[in-house]
């Protein structure tokens, strides 16, 4: 209970901030659920209609439904709770690894109190799992599903293999790379049960894992989902990625310890290298580089991700042990397809929203690991002692550190996640009241054109090519005086900074129409002539 709460605590730090969903994506939701609740049925316009995104719209208009607090209102609250399920699963998995590594229960609830916590407060984990998005019922789905069908394969009973199939079912309606993520993970709980029961149970697994790519691949390519075509685009480096998981699978609960924690420490040292280099250049050409905050905020995480690689001996040893194996493996591999497949901004998203799926399993493993070493056992040096218990607060002191990451906004990333109350009625008035095209950065027009697909008319290309040295633009534009500190949103690209002289010169030039103070004052403005067509 007490990780549970502190996770829901966490991720409603947002709510200090706005009332409004943390990130954009969140209103791609709420338009849907604004639109459900005032016809009584789901909508169905190319403009609304995301075949990916159904599970959590229908989510989320029953909880504003039942609630009675509008979608926009109750969107944050309802994902700090899903997104704190994740962190129950940990404490769970942990609990019973540790009895099944047959450690005392003090020792036992320790690792699982940690392995909870640690999940609750780390940055990039938080950053995901607070964002109201369907990936938040995705990081849910994928764990329930490896631990029901891993059920299914050690029993053969017909209860999980009803509920395999529900989950399955939902899964394309929830989140396009979830699910490609959830066919990994149960493809590797597979390969993995091979010697752990009869020929059965696992061809009755084959037939689950078959159906459910046949379902994703089909329901996908029938909707036309762009995230999927990138895997379809690449189908023999797709399967070759598959054969690698399969084969690791196999072969690495089989071999020395040794090798065990070096294939994890191998894929760790290869993430922090790409992580490094993107620090001075960007990998995928076009994208933003890493800025140094969010480089000095992810160290702390990198520390307890090799931590994690120490414990991979913990779950090749134990029965429950595949469930976590299978969730690290699974993402890895996607990843590794994504890092092959092409060095494009879509490439990269593959890879960046992958590595969100293995935290879970690196939380157990990395709480597995320092309570090993600090609390089991003891040395017949006093001071080594004391340095081994310190391992055990010091990896919950790394999460909580890195925890500023997850809502640092543009002073450490490439787009802003959080909607100020400003911003949203600002844009409002421009969807409402301005009649021809206006322009405004990323943030503001992708904020229009998600809760208001059929009415905004925004661009964002007539400020970037300001920006990079072109003509004011000479039609309605929607500034923020942040433009000056931080930058203007230009993602996936580094935000574009300006220069303060050259704003308020743009300023003075105009016809204020709109004008909105906060922590960030926001203008609207019109160009003094009356030839507002260029945009």
């Amino acid at each position: 209970m007490t990780v549970f709460m502190v996770g829901v605590a966490m991720r409603t730090i947002p709510l200090y901030w706005s009332y409004l969903p943390f990130n954009l994506d969140g209103l791609q939701f709420a338009a849907p659920a604004r639109y459900t609740l005032s016809h009584g049925h789901l909508p169905f316009s190319h403009s609304y209609f995301h075949p990916d995104k159904y599970v959590f719209s229908a989510l989320l208009t029953i909880c504003s439904q039942l609630t009675g607090v509008s979608p926009l209102r109750i969107a944050q609250p309802m994902i700090a709770v899903i997104g704190s399920i994740p962190c129950v699963i940990a404490v769970w998995l942990t609990r019973r690894l540790g009895r099944q590594l047959r450690w005392r229960p003090g020792i036992v609830r320790v690792a699982a109190a940690l392995a909870g916590l640690v999940l609750a407060t780390e940055g990039i984990y938080l950053g995901r799992s607070a964002a109201v998005t369907s990936e938040g019922a995705g990081l849910v789905f994928v764990a329930v599903l490896a631990i029901v069908f891993y059920r299914m394969v050690q029993t053969g009973r017909l209860s999980w293999v009803v509920l395999t199939i529900l989950i399955i079912s939902l899964f394309p309606l929830t989140h396009n790379l979830s699910t490609m993520i959830g066919a990994l993970v149960i493809t590797a709980l597979l390969a993995l049960a091979l010697r752990q029961t009869t020929k059965q149970v696992v061809l009755a697994g084959g037939f689950a894992v078959a159906g459910f790519w046949l379902y994703l691949s089909g329901y996908y390519s029938i909707m036309g989902m762009s995230e999927f075509s990138r895997v379809a685009s690449l189908p023999g480096l797709f399967l070759a990625w598959l054969l690698v998981l399969i084969v690791v699978a196999i072969w690495l609960p089989s071999t020395s310890t040794r090798a065990q924690r070096g294939v994890p420490t191998f894929a760790l040292l290869g993430g922090v290298g790409i992580l490094v280099t993107n620090f001075f250049v960007p990998v995928f050409p076009g994208t933003a580089a890493l800025q140094p905050s969010a480089l000095l905020f992810t160290l702390p995480i990198v520390v307890g991700g090799f931590l994690a690689t120490r414990g991979l001996p913990y779950i090749t040893t134990t029965k429950d042990g595949a469930i976590v194996l299978a969730m690290l493996l699974g993402p890895l591999a996607l990843i590794g397809f994504a890092l092959t497949g092409d060095l494009t901004f879509e490439y990269q998203g593959i890879a960046v929203r992958s590595q969100i799926f293995i935290h879970l399993a690196a939380a157990v493993l990395a709480a597995l690991t320092v309570v090993d070493v600090g609390l089991r056992g003891r040395s017949h040096r006093k001071h080594w002692n004391i340095v081994r218990t310190s391992f055990v607060p010091l990896l919950l002191i790394f999460a909580l550190v890195s925890a500023p990451v997850a809502f640092a906004g543009l002073r450490a990333t490439s787009a802003q996640a959080v909607i100020a109350p400003n911003e949203f009625e600002a844009t409002t008035f421009a969807v409402t009241h301005v009649p021809n095209t206006w322009v405004s950065d990323g943030h503001l027009t992708r904020l229009a054109s998600y809760y208001y697909p059929l009415q905004t008319n925004s661009t964002d290309t007539i400020l970037y090519q300001w920006l990079r040295g072109g003509d004011p633009p000479a039609c309605p534009v929607i500034s923020q005086h942040s433009w000056t500190t931080v930058g203007a949103q230009l993602f996936p690209a580094s935000p574009e900074q300006v220069g303060s002289t050259q704003y308020q010169t743009m300023v003075t030039k105009r016809n204020v129409i709109y004008s909105a103070s906060g922590d960030d004052s926001l203008l609207i403005s019109s160009p003094v002539t009356s030839q507002q067509n260029h945009c």
